[in-house]
């Protein structure tokens, strides 16, 4: 049985891959920046350690050092910080540094897995080719609050390969867009402004019997990648001797207007389902596409959720919580 010690398992991606593993017999230790998790991890049978800062490898000392895996999730993200730098920095680069140190020195362990953003591509993106895995690495030109954020992911992942050319590691890095995963509290911030998740707004719209807008052209494709896809995707890796980046898009591409309509078929009164209207008028949501073979083929992942199931899943969730322990031990922030 392999161990596998989850660094940003407190995160909404990190607890489901935790839980994940751990349902398909791994032997996991969650790692996390919150002191407290509420008891969660201990109900699924997990050791978590909490009031760990990446930064900081002095944290490190309270780690086990008898691992196989590591799968480093954790990094402040855009949609949940202010616009400054230094988090990003410190987080994603200075954490990924002594993760690597740490692995090297203190350890036997030379594999982990890693997760990369979109916007180090950003410019072969809104394009009908769906971007390949080996596209040049770049970052948003124009600023934005994805800009520092792309430069300390790249750095990550520059430094990943350096330790793998250097010290014979192991880094499988995957590159992804949003991965849908259903959680409490459904808000995110653009250049420091919050704002509800456009997707969660539709539900909630949904839900209420509201009239649903599709703004700009429902044509649109983009992926819909589920969070038991992303961990399915995790296990692969585990399984594969592969290293490299590896993107990761889902079943297949969705047009928005399928998204919208998976939404309003499984959260909708289906006896009296919520109006749809077209607003080409409106600005359209970008097309993100990209080509997974690689994945499939080397890694053999092979995601299953379309969308309608992983509506129906997130709707389960939705109503039984499984996650409101973890998700009660941080105060979520008041709607404005």
């Amino acid at each position: 049985m392999k161990k596998v010690l989850v660094f940003g398992a407190t995160g909404n991606i990190g607890s489901n891959v935790a839980v994940y593993l751990k349902e398909s017999n791994y032997e996991v230790v969650a790692v996390g920046h919150r002191t407290s998790d509420n008891g969660f991890f201990a109900t699924k049978g997990i050791q978590y350690i909490g009031g760990i800062a990446n930064e900081n490898i002095a944290d490190f000392d309270r780690l086990p050092i008898d691992i196989d895996v590591v799968i480093n999730l954790a990094g402040v993200m855009p949609a949940h910080s202010n616009t400054s730098p230094m988090p990003y920095i410190q987080s994603i680069i200075v954490g990924t540094v002594n993760i690597c140190e740490w692995l090297r020195t203190k350890t036997s362990c030379k594999r982990i897995i890693f997760n990369t953003t979109p916007s180090d591509v950003i410019k072969y993106l809104n394009q009908p080719t769906p971007v390949p895995d080996y596209a040049p690495r770049s970052f948003p030109k124009n600023g934005g609050d994805h800009a520092v954020y792309a430069i300390a992911k790249n750095a990550a992942v520059d430094l990943l390969e350096h330790y793998s050319i250097a010290y014979d590691f192991k880094p499988i890095v995957f590159r992804h867009d949003t991965v849908y995963c259903w959680c409490e509290n459904p808000y995110y911030n653009i250049n420091g402004q919050r704002k509800i998740l456009p997707w969660r707004l539709i539900v909630e719209n949904v839900m209420k019997g509201k009239t649903i807008e599709v703004w700009g052209n429902p044509e649109i494709r983009k992926c819909l990648l589920y969070v038991k896809d992303f961990c399915l995707a995790i296990e692969c890796a585990l399984k594969s001797n592969c290293t490299g980046i590896y993107n990761l898009s889902g079943v297949r591409f969705y047009t928005l207007d399928e998204q919208v309509q998976g939404i309003v078929d499984v959260f909708g009164n289906s006896d009296n389902p919520p109006e749809k209207v077209y607003c080409p008028e409106k600005p359209s949501t970008p097309m993100h596409l990209y080509a997974d073979e690689k994945a499939k083929i080397e890694l053999g992942w092979k995601p299953v959720w379309d969308w309608w199931k992983a509506c129906e899943d997130m709707k389960k969730i939705m109503q039984t919580k499984p996650f409101h322990l973890l998700e009660e031990s941080t105060v979520l922030p008041s709607a404005k």
